[in-house]
């Protein structure tokens, strides 16, 4: 590097610009923290069946998300052992890359209800097919970015996540009845 550099010429030229415009990247973190805090899944978890509902975790949480859940599950609602859920990074989303919301089925690696779901080979299959990915909180999940112009059209990311949350409950739901 060197400062014959254009681009260093140009970065201390309209340095003061610059990491103004990089200091939105929390602001617009900060707006969809407060959007995604206001999404409404109750009329889904209504539309999935009348023993399914949605817990929320804290909205100071670091991880908040939309957790939904059988009451024949009879798991603690604060944390339950397996879920369908729609989950962000709190202060960090902005819609980029892996900085997006993701859906799918949570369950806990080292618990034993993560351990069942994980040993199931259709459920492998389904992720597979599905291009899910798999990591510790996660037997299941993939980004859910918008399609459309966001933040112009909130509304139709909204149904995107909700397409997307009705997807992973269709695909995983039934693993978890079978694994209780």
């Amino acid at each position: 590097m060197s400062l014959d550099d254009d681009r260093i010429r140009f970065y201390f030229k309209h340095r003061e610009q610059i990491e103004q415009w990089a200091a939105l990247r929390t602001e617009a973190a900060a707006a969809v923290d407060e959007w995604m805090e206001q999404l409404d899944l109750e009329p889904l978890a209504k539309e999935l069946g009348p023993d399914v509902r949605v817990v929320r975790t804290k909205p100071e949480d670091a991880y908040p998300s939309f957790r939904l859940v059988r009451e024949g599950w009879r798991f603690d609602a604060a944390d339950p052992l397996a879920c369908v859920a729609l989950e962000w990074v709190r202060g960090r989303t902005n819609m980029a890359g892996a900085q997006t919301p993701y859906v799918g089925l949570r369950s806990l690696k080292g618990c034993e209800m993560g351990t069942k779901l994980r040993a199931m080979e259709e459920l492998k299959q389904v992720r597979l097919k599905r291009k899910d990915k798999l990591v510790e909180y996660w037997p299941g999940y993939a980004y859910v970015a918008p399609t459309g112009a966001f933040p112009e059209a909130p509304e139709m990311y909204r149904d995107e996540l909700v397409a997307a949350v009705r997807s992973a409950w269709e695909a995983y739901a039934g693993f978890v009845d079978r694994a209780i």
